[in-house]
């Protein structure tokens, strides 16, 4: 089977990450496209403190990591979809995770992770003739199917971090405007971290790219990059496609 390496269901967690890494498998571009997934976590105690400290975890009586706790609601909604099975995840060091489960069909997976929603448009899979089109669409129009995803997202004491309250009518940050905050309030090494991540997707494909918004690695490999602050103000929409 041909690799696909996208950051597609993990990709929300890069707000408390510093990497993560998925893995896809794809049979075939014809039909459901099934195969299976290997998925890598790695989350700096940084970015966990400040989760811990900016929500409501410990306030709520929560005593287990808030990463354990995220990681396994994710693997339980996958392990709740009829598109997935052999789901398993576990821990492999401090704030370290891998996870695997095979999948049916990707658009089925994705529609119950969105709370069996068909119209989401997250991730979409478009045919026309012998041409497949996979799209990624992040925007503040679809943020509300995301934390459905990710409910973690929605947490009132984080989300005043990410682009809801960062754009009309709460407010709007610049860049900058926002990075003299977090130094502000977490320390001179809030920016720097920010800095630091970026989020790529990678997806090796069943066929030759035709075309792509990304970058063509190889004939069968596209890659998209992009800071991570883009995706905490969401200033614009972030969107990657391919064609094969």
């Amino acid at each position: 089977m041909k690799r696909l390496t996208p950051v597609f269901i993990f990709l929300p967690l890069l707000l408390v990450s510093c990497s993560v890494t998925q893995t896809v498998s794809l049979g075939s571009s014809y039909g459901a496209l099934r195969g299976s997934s290997q998925t890598q976590i790695s989350a700096t105690d940084f970015f966990v403190g400040v989760v811990e400290d900016l929500s409501s975890w410990k306030a709520n009586g929560n005593n287990d990591p808030v990463m354990d706790v995220a990681v396994s609601e994710f693997a339980q909604n996958v392990n709740n979809s009829q598109a997935s099975s052999s789901v398993s995840f576990r821990k492999t060091g401090d704030n370290n995770y891998s996870g695997n489960f095979n999948f049916s069909d990707l658009e089925k997976l994705v529609s119950d992770l969105c709370l069996n929603n068909p119209s989401q448009n997250l991730i979409t899979v478009r045919r026309e003739g012998s041409r497949t089109r996979i799209k990624l669409l992040i925007s503040l129009e679809n943020w509300d199917t995301l934390t459905q995803v990710v409910p973690f997202l929605a947490d009132r004491n984080f989300a005043v971090w990410g682009p809801v309250y960062n754009n009309p009518p709460h407010d709007y940050l610049t860049e900058e405007d926002y990075k003299e905050l977090v130094a502000f309030i977490l320390g001179e090494d809030g920016p720097d971290a920010i800095d630091a991540s970026r989020i790529t997707i990678r997806l090796n494909l069943p066929s030759e790219v035709k075309s792509t918004n990304g970058t063509i690695v190889s004939k069968n490999t596209v890659e998209f990059s992009f800071p991570l602050i883009d995706f905490l103000l969401l200033h614009n929409p972030i969107e990657f496609w391919c064609e094969f």
